[in-house]
């Protein structure tokens, strides 16, 4: 009876870690897939906001040049805009707003919420004041509304009118933007068992990803569905269900575990199922086992009482009715021998054999006391075997043929989280993954192990607590002195943390490769030594021109990839010196030999136990193309302007003047209030000539190489200390170095463009412009005492990129950096220079 009840305990069991394993798997399951479908949303919503935001930047930024330019006045400016952000809608109900720093909202469509200091207290007004920029998410509830609701929003500063520009809308209204192609391929990938999958339906239960059933209506797939669960699951919404289902006519109907979860914002419904006969298919083979186990058993049990009965029970009832005396305490007692008959024999025999057993016992006793000191030598060993046992950190632990755990050490108890008495009560596969039971099975089958089989298995341990632990195994037999197998004793490192980092590293190398090949970016790993090409993916071969095959194993310097061989042999030499490099810009050369732009940044990497460059190169070429562009469009502006105020705004005020002459002549001069007003306006419009003729030259010098290039320089300061009120000193030696226009025009430009940013950025009192010619090296350097530039490598500004564009037109080096001192000092060098970063 004990192995039938223990059969039936351990089958109902099994069925109920099965169907808790399952429960868990399809719940985990459904919850991924829930995860990856919010995932792709929350992607595509952040994009799409993200480009509505960064647009909108670019129409205020023009407006801002329009104003800037004079265009238009800056009212005129902020009204255009206006009108332009709150025509927008972004999804049904979204718009367009701005806030200050201070929280105040400057720009809204509403023109009540306009200029409420109490927005600041809204702890997303505050969000936004400290981001500036990037993405968030809130839940909003608008007045006349009971439920909150999840918001995005984007946000992006403008600092020339300190608007923090937000595009924000409720995220269920934009769920048209979610591309089902993102994650249907992971969710098809799921599956449990053999049939078993994981699917996404609508709010009507219409199929939107599904193995077999995409494009059906729910009303098409109801013969499916014997239990009718579809209005139910359209009900619920989230929870659990067991009903019927076949996939085809030809089917029966099989008893199918459903998990589903609700996505409201995009009333979708994920679900995860699988079929109950294919999770418990495993259990046919336990039942046979368990049968099987239970005959054998008793069988066992019968023909071992039939054996003991003839072979105990009837000669100890002979003995007992023959030897009735038994045998006596003290071995030198005899028996009287009373009779010749089979009693008499009997007690010849006793004597006899009472006589062997004295001796017997005399010699036991010589035995023993000899064997006294090997006793106790055995119970020490014994002694220091278990100190061991209790002292190592590997778990130790003996078991029958059947693994049922005899022992244990205490490394056991903190290896698995049972104490001492829930282990002895166990068989050691029930604490054991069920993934690796078919394997322990095929040990412990009451028939042992072979003995020269030492393998270390790794297995997977279910602790107490229910969480896994990885583990390695070695097993060896246990026998008695006739070297029949008893048990098993087993060895168990505890190797959880070194598979979690295996899985770890894994995961990592598998992300890198990924973000590696999809890059935008062309991105080569390549030996630091040589420059030998490891890896290159498809950014870079689409900007080269090369093939995979042609340049993986090549040195980067035998491809001609670099224009100048010196400046591929100098990036090794940084790489090598610095460990890595931001934004160089290089000039590389494609397969069909064109020179194109590009900028480079490398990091040193170990791969494989090799020390590597990882290196990501984006193409400038049409940039640099653009940016020439806009400065020749910018340069003929500036003409035109300068012509224009030269050539009729100041003739219209000379003549204003002329007219004003006559009329003065033509008044009594005994009014001599009227003539002191026409003196001031004749005073103001003679300072307005000089003042646009100033600025004419400062806008467009007409020819710098035949006036001198300090002339220029002169002209320069004069403007600055006349326009601005601003100490402006000029230290020249009166050289003129350069050979055409050109080249003066975009020296000349350079210090415009440093001493404007010192007057309107850095808030100078005073600047110095040095320039002077010495050997073969022009140096041009300007000084102001303001509040100083803070980090010119992450500037974007395009007035700095126009510096640099003009430095690099005239092969000079262009170093601008923050005075020790205060201030900021922009220096040109042209002539030889060094190859530091500009």
């Amino acid at each position: 009876m004990t192995f039938i009840f223990g059969g039936i305990f351990i089958f109902f069991q099994v069925k109920k870690n099965i169907t808790l394993n399952i429960e868990n798997e399809l719940s985990n399951s459904t919850a991924a897939v829930l995860n990856m479908v919010k995932t792709a949303a929350n992607v595509s919503i952040k994009n799409y906001l993200r480009a509505v935001c960064e647009k909108n930047i670019e129409i205020i930024q023009a407006g801002y040049k329009r104003y800037e330019s004079g265009e238009i006045s800056e009212a005129q400016a902020k009204e255009d805009l206006r009108r332009v952000l709150f025509s927008q809608t972004i999804g049904k109900t979204g718009y367009v707003y701005c806030v200050s720093s201070l929280g105040i909202p400057v720009e809204h469509p509403n023109p009540d919420v306009v200029g409420k200091k109490k927005w600041a207290d809204r702890f997303f007004v505050k969000e936004m004041i400290r981001m500036k920029h990037g993405y968030m998410e809130y839940d909003w509830k608008n007045p006349g509304e009971t439920d909150y609701r999840p918001k995005a929003v984007y946000i992006q500063y403008f600092e020339p009118w300190d608007w923090i520009l937000a595009v924000s809308t409720y995220t269920e209204e934009l769920s048209d933007l979610i591309n089902v192609g993102d994650f249907r391929q992971g969710v098809l990938d799921m599956k449990f068992g053999k049939t078993g999958y994981s699917f996404i339906v609508d709010g009507e239960c219409n199929p939107i990803v599904h193995p077999r059933l995409e494009g059906w209506l729910a009303e098409d797939i109801h013969g499916m569905d014997k239990d009718d669960v579809i209005p139910d699951i359209v009900r619920l919404k989230k929870g659990k269900l067991i009903y019927s289902w076949r996939n085809s006519p030809d089917e029966e109907y099989r008893k199918k575990l459903i998990i589903f979860n609700h996505i409201p914002e995009y009333n979708w419904i994920v679900a995860s199922s699988g079929y109950f006969n294919e999770f418990y298919e495993i259990l046919g083979t336990v039942k046979k086992v368990i049968l099987f186990t239970i005959l054998a058993m008793l069988g066992f049990s019968l023909l071992t009482s039939l054996w003991l009965s003839r072979l105990i029970i009837e000669p100890l009832q002979r003995l007992t009715d023959r030897l009735g005396m038994g045998i006596p305490e003290n071995l030198s007692t005899r028996m009287p021998m009373t009779s010749t008959d089979e009693i008499g024999k009997l007690v010849t025999y006793f004597n006899g054999f009472m006589e062997k057993l004295e001796a017997y016992s005399n010699s036991l006793k010589t035995e023993i006391s000899k064997h006294y000191l090997t006793s106790e030598a055995l119970r020490e060993s014994e002694l220091r075997y278990r100190t061991i046992l209790k002292c190592i950190y590997e778990g130790y632990f003996e078991t029958d043929l059947y693994g049922n755990i005899l022992f244990i050490n205490p490394s056991m108890e903190l290896i698995t989280g049972y104490s001492r008495e829930d282990l002895l009560n166990k068989n050691i596969m029930k604490i054991l993954c069920p993934k690796d039971g078919r394997m322990v099975f095929n040990i412990f089958n009451g028939k042992g192990i072979k003995e020269q089989n030492h393998s270390i298995y790794e297995w997977q341990l279910i602790k107490k607590d229910k969480t896994p632990c990885f583990v390695e195994i070695s097993l060896t037999l246990m026998a008695d002195k006739y070297k029949h197998q008893t048990g098993i004793r087993g060895v168990l490192r505890d190797v959880t943390r070194r598979v979690q980092a295996q899985d770890a590293l894994r995961l990592s190398e598998e992300m890198f490769s990924k973000a590696f090949q999809c890059s935008p970016s062309g991105m080569f790993v390549a030996h630091i030594e040589n420059g030998r090409l490891i890896k290159v993916n498809d950014s870079f071969l689409s900007s080269t021109g090369y093939d995979a095959e042609t340049v993986i194993g090549e040195e980067l310097m035998n491809l001609d990839f670099f224009k100048n061989k010196n400046e591929g042999k100098n990036f090794l030499k940084l790489i090598n010196e610095k460990r890595g490099i931001r934004n160089k810009e290089i000039e590389f050369c494609t397969t069909q030999g064109e020179v194109r732009d590009g900028i480079i940044s490398a990091e040193v990497i170990m791969i494989w136990g090799e020390t590597c460059i990882l290196a990501a190169m984006e193409d400038l070429t049409d940039v640099r193309r653009l940016e020439r562009r806009f400065l020749d469009i910018t340069e003929r502006q500036r003409h035109e302007i300068a012509f224009t105020l030269h050539d009729d705004l100041c003739p219209q005020l000379i003549g204003i003047e002329m007219l004003l002459e006559i009329l003065k002549s033509k008044l009594n001069p005994d009014c001599s209030e009227p003539l002191q007003s026409l003196a001031k306006i004749e005073m103001l419009i003679r300072d307005s000539i000089r003042k646009i003729r100033l600025l004419s030259r400062g806008i467009c010098p007409v020819d710098i190489v035949t006036q001198g290039f300090s002339a220029s320089l002169s002209e320069l300061v004069g403007y600055v200390e006349d326009m601005f009120g601003i100490v402006c000193h000029l230290n020249c030696d009166n050289s003129n170095p350069f050979a055409d226009n050109t080249a003066a025009a975009h020296a000349y430009y350079i210090a415009h463009e440093a001493v404007h940013n010192a007057v309107k950025h850095a808030k100078s009192s005073h600047i110095t412009i040095h320039f002077s010619t010495r050997k073969d090296k022009t140096i041009l350097m300007v000084r102001d005492d303001g509040k100083g530039i803070q980090d010119f490598t992450g500037r974007t500004g395009l007035g700095l990129k126009i510096m640099k564009y003009r430095a690099k037109c005239l092969n000079a080096s262009l170093n601008i950096r923050r005075n020790e001192k205060g201030g900021t000092i922009v220096l040109l060098e042209i002539g030889p220079f060094n190859n530091s970063e500009i």
